[in-house]
């Protein structure tokens, strides 16, 4: 049988959607099929099809609103296919392809519009009780998000009847644009229950959303998502422990190299745990507040992704003692720890697969993994599930209750020891039950334990409020290599890139997403950058002033360079002579204006003007009555820029948010010191190549 699919609109209409039926003919008998896709965070489970009358077709039917939408099937939990009758497509961030359709009249959505002209696109209104429209943070506060046409209306308010207080409306805070829409967002106590609807201005116009009747709300009803609270608004610092710092070379490996030989992907040269305490007293003073380990646990590469025993510190890089000398000394600084998780994998040389491969199939682990026949051959010729073939990486099959034990035990131990949190190594090849246990077993140790998955796309499918806090926020990177380290697409559309993924995920998710730059993984930033340092500059003063949370990968601070790994995996050169003075300070500066300034780290980011031709993009940030505004200059040119704070422009509509009075008193240039009094509107000069950043009283 052919293999096809079909997608059928059905024009009756709901008030806020239409029916869409999706269908599925595999050539195979599959024992289940489900749709996954935007409109459902790619959940693998949350939409299955079915064959009602056995003709070989599965279908299933949703009631979408119009837009723009992708989508794959997932036959039996485990292939990801396209629409094989659908031709049009999108990257899918992992190297293929999903399918696109495009539900009702797309062409109103992206056709002109303007602010205050007193016409409201209704069709392109959206809101849900589900995320991340609709959540409860688990911390007393309900989050509301709306969407509209971009450049649409003037503003939104939200109206409540609050069954103790009675009727009440408040503006709306713009949070992100992504071309043709924009979203905004406000929370309420989540203590009460409430009605609600939206009330959308544009000019002397006013529409209500629903237009019949009002939503309700009862504790307790709203998705929860909660994240951590100290990890919102704090400053990450990546470290490679085999390259960071030698501070007792009597565990070196033997045959190590000297400390600054080239890196290879074999070789090491003495990195330990004493190393990063010896130089706590840096890491500090930069304004890190966690640091984020790469594995320390027993291995025999220098990577340590090919974990021999989860219990165990690898004896080159300490033991448990000096891991809880670590944890105090961290401690003491205000210094959170989050460790890396490789669980999809173990390495080769693990007791645990040794045995395997000694006893075969009267192993008592080998059901722990997927051996294709006995005996096991390898790793150079593996007959058994492996990561990316590579046979030194046995998969580890994570269903399996005693592994899940055996996990468990040592993530208890390393909590119990001092741990915050865990960054999880290929997650998107575990399955979602594994981590939807994860997290339960960490929150059962730490009610303030920290999950951020190693994701290089849309982390939506993980962000149903049961398995991640957080992923290495990668798109993020990938915006800011286009703009600012190759010039590639112009501030407008950087913009709408930031945008987007702000407007994919939920509030409580935004606030602790890692902004990485780099990893151990990638080549360093400026290397990219062709070692041009203004774009270096500019790129950590946007992320050290952009929602989420900044990373920073060991001795980009001070200017390494390095190519694809292992070329990224340098070490530390220890010898300041060998830094970038001049970035270090400015970094240094950043991480310490950044506590100074809550707005820097908790606040909302607006738009207040971008020039697509003259490379000029200013936001300002916002957090209560803590004002700070943002500007980069990416051309070879001085630019002179006015904007109006607060207020509506070209780019975002105004912030009716009350601040101060309305009255501002004066913005002072963090790096020069000048003062600018009476700042309305803002009017400075920015010079080429260059970034600004003010404070406003």
């Amino acid at each position: 049988m052919k293999t096809c699919a079909t997608i059928v609109l059905l024009l009756a209409l709901s008030l806020f959607a239409r029916d869409v039926t999706f269908e599925y003919t595999p050539n195979v008998q599959p024992e289940r099929v489900n749709l996954a896709g935007s409109f459902n965070g790619w959940s693998a489970d949350a939409t299955p099809m079915s064959d009602v009358d056995g003709d070989g077709t599965w279908a299933v039917t949703l009631a979408l609103p119009d837009g723009e939408y992708q989508y794959k099937f997932v036959v039996n939990g485990g292939q990801w296919l396209t629409d094989p009758n659908n031709p049009k497509g999108a990257p899918d961030g992992y190297g293929g392809q999903n399918s696109v359709i495009t539900v009702g009249d797309w062409e109103k959505f992206v056709g002109e519009s303007s602010r205050g002209d007193g016409e409201i696109l209704y069709g392109a209104i959206w809101h849900e009780q589900a995320l991340p429209y609709y959540c409860d943070d688990g911390k007393g506060n309900l989050w509301f998000r709306i969407r509209v046409k971009k450049d649409d209306i003037d503003g939104v308010y939200l109206k409540y009847k609050d069954y103790t207080t009675g009727r009440s409306e408040v503006p709306m805070a713009y949070i992100a644009s992504e071309y043709p829409f924009e979203w905004f967002e406000i929370s309420l106590p989540s203590i009460r229950k409430l009605d609600y609807s939206f009330r959308l201005v544009d000019g002397d116009v006013s529409r209500e959303y629903p237009a019949e009747g009002e939503l309700s709300y009862k504790p307790g009803a709203a998705p929860v998502f909660m994240t951590p609270e100290w990890v919102r608004g704090a400053m990450f610092y990546q470290i490679f422990p085999e390259r960071f710092a030698d501070g007792d070379p009597s565990n070196n490996p033997e045959n190590s190299v000297a400390w600054g030989s080239k890196p290879e992907y074999d070789n090491f040269m003495g990195g330990d745990l004493r190393g990063v305490i010896d130089h706590l007293d840096y890491i500090d003073e930069i304004g890190v507040d966690v640091i984020y380990f790469n594995p320390i646990f027993e291995a025999s590469s220098n990577h340590k992704y090919d974990t021999h025993d989860y219990a165990e510190i690898d004896d080159n890089f300490g033991d448990d003692g000096l891991f809880d000398e670590l944890d105090a000394a961290t401690e003491s600084l205000g210094i959170k720890i989050v460790l890396d998780g490789v669980f999809n994998h173990i390495g080769y040389g693990s007791p645990i697969f040794q045995d395997v491969i000694k006893k075969g199939k009267s192993s008592k682990y080998a059901d722990w993994f997927f051996i294709h026949s006995f005996p096991v051959t390898g790793p150079d010729n593996p007959n058994y599930d492996c990561w990316w073939g590579f046979g030194s990486l046995p998969k580890l099959n994570t269903d399996n209750t005693d592994v899940r034990k055996y996990l468990f035990r040592a993530i208890r131990k390393w909590m119990e020891h001092g741990a915050d949190g865990w960054r999880l190594d290929v997650a998107n090849e575990v399955p979602h039950e594994f981590w939807s246990d994860f997290r339960d077993t960490i929150r059962s140790i730490d009610p303030q334990a920290y999950s951020i998955g190693e994701i290089w796309g849309d982390g939506t499918p993980w962000f149903n409020g049961e398995e991640f806090d957080a992923v290495m926020n990668y798109r993020f990177r990938d915006a800011c290599i286009e703009f600012f380290a190759k010039s590639n697409i112009t501030p407008g559309d950087f913009m709408d890139r930031l945008g987007g993924y702000i407007a994919d995920y939920p509030q409580p998710v935004n606030g602790v997403l890692m902004n990485l730059l780099g990893s151990h993984d990638t080549p360093r930033f400026q290397t990219i950058a062709g070692d041009e340092k203004w774009r270096l500059k500019l790129t950590y003063l946007w992320a050290l002033t952009w929602p989420g949370v900044p990373c920073i990968y060991y001795g980009d601070e001070i200017g390494m360079t390095g190519g694809k790994d292992p070329d990224c995996r340098k070490a530390f050169p220890w010898e300041n002579d060998k830094w970038d003075k001049e970035l270090f300070e400015y970094v240094r500066y950043l991480g310490n204006l950044r506590d100074k300034n809550p707005g820097l780290k908790f606040g909302t980011a607006r738009p207040l003007y971008i020039d697509n031709k003259k490379g000029v993009l200013v936001i300002e940030r916002r957090y209560n009555n803590d004002l700070t505004v943002i500007a980069v200059n990416t051309s070879d040119e001085s630019q002179e820029v006015s904007v109006e704070l607060l207020e509506a422009n070209d780019y975002a509509p105004a912030d009716f948010r009350p601040f101060h009075g309305n009255k501002l008193g004066m913005a002072t240039e963090a790096f020069s010191g000048k003062r600018y009094y009476d700042p309305e509107p803002l009017e400075f000069t920015i010079q080429a190549q260059d970034g600004m950043l003010f404070i406003i009283k």
